[in-house]
């Protein structure tokens, strides 16, 4: 099973994990390698298994990870941040537009890809206008995840 074959939906993430392969083959399109480092990823979200199962993603093609539990955390942290966010919406605290929000009034220029399972076209609509390279929509497939990663990580995107 490669990894192109997961996908999270909302009733596995609300009851828990489901079976995960048992080899996770390094990502055919070389994602995560830059030149001379590693690109970082930070996953911000309240539900551990969807840090821990992402984290196990973005680690499997290649990336750097660091994970968050809240807004909060993540901007007490991450002072010297690179790379981009996986950034849920609905956060206990600070929500995930009141964190893209705030990141862009201390013009830090983080690239953000939104993930959520609520389907709030008002919320979509604000993260893109403001920014976002994306907003999944749980549950999403890998390459849909990773193609707006690989995105937010083009050099030259503002």
């Amino acid at each position: 099973m490669s990894i192109s074959s997961l996908t999270f939906n909302a009733a596995e993430i609300g009851n828990g994990p489901p079976p995960l392969p048992d080899v996770i083959h390094s990502d055919p399109k070389g994602r995560g390698k830059a030149k001379d480092n590693v690109a970082r990823i930070a996953i911000v979200d309240d539900d551990p298994w969807v840090r821990r199962s992402l984290d196990r993603l973005m680690r499997s093609a290649g990336f750097k990870t660091e994970c968050f539990g809240s807004a909060e955390e993540f901007l007490e942290s991450a002072d010297d941040f690179l790379g981009c966010v996986i950034l849920d919406l609905k956060l206990p605290g600070m929500n995930g537009l009141e964190l893209q929000r705030r990141l862009a009034d201390e013009d830090r220029k983080i690239p953000i890809v939104f993930v959520s399972a609520h389907d709030d076209r008002a919320s979509k609509s604000q993260a893109l206008q403001a920014g976002a390279t994306a907003f999944l929509k749980k549950p999403f497939g890998v390459e849909a995840l990773l193609d707006a990663v690989d995105s937010a990580l083009r050099p030259g995107r503002s």
